[in-house]
């Protein structure tokens, strides 16, 4: 597939932008954020799309990574049980949780495993007084990987960019550019047509949020179903209206940078993970359970309201900071 050089040139600036202070930054970026802080971008770590296991839906050497940093004790009795094939067994057991449960819940309350109970991610923690916490909710691993093959089936497909959160994929990315003649409808139709729904990432569950996104606005759904997906804009709104404030003639960049900068943010996405993103039980019209799940995302306008009536709270002293 030909990727247009406007739209690479897009999927560069965001991949550096999340890349930046990390362990994989560019040159100019080589700073490192050893220290965790709340209110910074950046800090992923680059992966390739060969490092992503197609059919496992999983980055297997982060997982691996993530577990032995933050619960070597509970890896180790793991190892016990199962000896050399430690990792190819969790990770086996990883993938089928997130299938049967999802992502979200797996983020949420874990993995057990022949009487070993792993997290898979740790959240903010209250206060930084906590050595203990802090040092594990530092070890949290993001990762972006561009041009992901993500069939089994048929190698020659690819997404444009897919973010991990401790080996586990999170968000999916399709980007268009104007330049080329394209803008965020195409990538919307992009997820509905040429997205099979079957393929195990795009299975309901299997990731928090698909994005279309274009220099110019952004569009989130949860659930891909061919022809029949909802997406929702995920815009900041303009001048009492839909879309995003136009980027100022002094100024150059995107005028969706605050998707990268702020919606995935390391601590933005795992305040999202735990207080944001919610999965529900769909009802008839007589209020009784269906048994299908739906997972709702929140809307930014959403996100940025509670977020600064909590900050005000805090500030004014009507809530702690747990």
């Amino acid at each position: 597939m030909t990727h247009d050089i406007s739209e690479r040139a897009f999927e560069e600036a965001i991949e550096a932008a999340l890349l930046r202070y990390g362990p994989d930054a560019a040159p100019a970026d080589e700073v490192r954020d050893e220290v965790w802080r709340r209110d910074s971008s950046g800090g992923y770590h680059k992966r390739l799309s060969q490092d992503y296991d197609v059919e496992l839906c999983l980055i297997l050497k982060d997982v691996e990574d993530f577990l032995i940093a933050t619960q070597p004790e509970e890896w180790q009795r793991l190892r016990q049980h199962y000896g050399a094939d430690s990792r190819q067994r969790f990770v086996g057991r990883l993938s089928r949780e997130v299938a049967q449960r999802g992502t979200l819940d797996v983020l949420r309350n874990g993995v057990k495993d022949m009487g070993c109970r792993f997290e898979l991610a740790y959240f903010s923690p209250a206060t930084e007084l906590n050595e203990q916490t802090r040092r594990l909710h530092a070890a949290n691993l993001f990762a972006v990987a561009r041009q992901v093959r993500y069939s089994a089936s048929d190698t020659g497909k690819s997404l444009d960019m897919v973010l991990f959160l401790n080996g586990l994929p999170i968000f999916t990315v399709e980007l268009k550019s104007p330049l080329n003649g394209q803008r965020v409808e195409d990538a919307v139709q992009q997820y509905k047509t040429a997205r099979d729904p079957r393929e195990p990432l795009f299975a309901y569950g299997r990731c928090l949020a698909h994005f279309a996104v274009d220099p110019s606005s952004v569009f989130v759904t949860t659930h891909l179903a061919g022809q029949g997906t909802r997406f929702l804009p995920f815009n900041k709104g303009w001048n009492g209206g839909a879309g995003n404030p136009p980027v100022p003639p002094s100024r150059s960049g995107y005028a969706t940078a605050y998707l990268w900068e702020d919606t995935w943010r390391r601590d933005g996405i795992l305040e999202l993970v735990r207080r944001f993103i919610h999965e529900v039980q769909e009802e008839d019209q007589r209020g009784r359970k269906t048994g299908k799940r739906r997972t709702i995302f929140p809307r930014f306008q959403q996100v940025e309201c509670v977020r600064r009536l909590v900050a005000h709270a805090r500030h004014t002293g009507l809530v702690s900071n747990t």
